[in-house]
């Protein structure tokens, strides 16, 4: 079975890692604050977290070789809701379909993604979390200020014009993922951008929390210890462990239990498939929403003994092939709609995400980078080529009417005179 517990340690939405003591004890913590949502703030939630179970097992289905996957739903959300500014028609239902946000009005979901990026970051003091978005376009390329103005008031989004064909351009939008994310992602654009290129948002996320009082892991107690893969062969890892009350879920597919950061408002949910379930059945099971809530909520008390394995690892992905799955296969199309950007036909060329992780004794550290890249469907018009048209030899005519091409009248001229 695959690595299990990592792969699915990013459908929580936020993420996670690391420093290096004995526990915890001692810190003081104040209490969360709590987040209000309102009825249909809670649905969009919901959904969002459909959406999460849904393109993590997209993903895995077409991943099946790796073995280890970490994503960050919440980042690649934020950056389709910017790119769903600018689109209209077919392509904006279908991004909001993709999004999990069902048929809310504009405002209403700029406005929770507003109120969700404002209140995460005041939630937890104790935890570091920063969530930054940006636009960049190619020098001199028409964007609508309206497209800049409601992702700089919903997304606090900074844009800025670069001369993409500069050998320094991809090294200063690189700077600046790397900035957003503590230097944890120092490249998500590889190499020179392409001429068709004009666009790209970016949404950059990071997380770094420490376990809350009396959970974290002695690192006396972490010791080598055996990990069967999904092949069932054998590693060695260095395996935490600690006992605590958990809140704890089970049934005859999995069980989830669930570890908290700082002062509770933030958590990690670890959920690991029985020995006689398959990992594709346990993630059939999570796409339905209901179950996986009481997943990512289990609400019994149970005295855990809880074994972990250290882990660190990275992992990039190109996300065209599982959005496409998910509905949005307009948006890569000729067809696509992004009229709300610019008067110049474009659609998506690429989605692409960088996320990494690291979860040891004392907590967590993760960032997450995701870009959509737009690139024009028909390029603009050159400088029109000059010519001389001399009509000074036979020639034809004909009158017609311009919407439908009807010919109203043809002739020839064979002697103008």
């Amino acid at each position: 079975m695959k690595n299990l517990v990592l792969s699915l340690l990013a459908l929580t939405g936020l993420f996670l890692s690391a420093c290096d003591n004995d526990s915890n004890e001692g810190t003081t913590f104040q209490e969360p604050i709590k987040i209000n949502l309102s009825g249909s703030e809670i649905q969009m939630a919901n959904e969002g977290n459909a959406f999460a179970a849904k393109l993590f097992s997209a993903i895995h289905e077409n991943e099946a070789e790796k073995e280890n996957i970490v994503i960050s739903p919440l980042s690649l959300n934020m950056a389709l809701a910017m790119a769903w500014n600018g689109a209209g028609g077919e392509t904006k239902q279908a991004i909001q379909k993709a999004m999990g946000m069902s048929e809310y009005p504009q405002t209403e979901v700029n406005a929770y993604f507003q109120k969700m990026r404002e209140a995460l970051l005041k939630t937890d003091p104790t935890v570091k979390l920063a969530i930054a978005n940006s636009i960049w376009s190619r020098t001199g390329f028409p964007v609508k200020p309206d497209f800049y103005k409601i992702n700089k008031e919903w997304y606090n989004a900074e844009a800025r014009e670069l001369d993409f064909s500069a050998p320094s351009a991809p090294d200063i939008i690189n700077q600046w993922c790397s900035d957003n994310t503590q230097g944890l992602i120092k490249e998500i654009i590889n190499g020179a951008i392409p001429g068709e290129v004009v666009m790209y948002l970016i949404n950059a996320l990071y997380f770094k929390g420490e376990w809350s009082d009396k959970y974290g892991f002695a690192t006396s107690g972490t010791a080598d210890a055996p990990f069967y893969k999904e092949n069932k062969q054998q590693e060695s890892v260095k395996m935490m462990n600690q006992n605590s009350l958990l809140n704890y879920y089970s049934d005859e597919y999995l069980a989830s239990t669930v570890l908290p950061y700082g002062n509770g408002a933030f958590s990690m949910v670890f959920i690991l498939p029985n020995d006689n379930t398959s990992f594709d059945k346990v993630l059939t099971q999570l796409e339905e929403p209901n179950y996986w809530n009481k997943c990512l909520n289990p609400s019994v008390i149970a005295d855990v003994n809880l074994y972990m394995p250290k882990f660190k690892f990275e992992y990039e992905k190109t996300l065209n092939e599982t959005l496409v799955q998910l509905g949005m296969g307009i948006a890569f199309s000729e067809f696509a709609d992004f009229s709300e950007i610019s008067t110049i036909p474009l659609c998506i060329s690429q989605v692409k995400q960088k996320a990494c992780i690291e979860v040891n004794e004392e907590g967590s550290e993760a960032a997450a980078v995701t870009v959509v890249e737009f690139g024009v469907t028909s390029f603009p018009p050159s400088t029109p080529q000059k010519i001389t048209f001399r009509a000074d030899r036979p020639f034809l005519f004909a009158i017609k009417e311009n919407s439908t091409g009807t010919v109203l009248f043809m002739g020839e001229i064979g002697n103008p005179k």
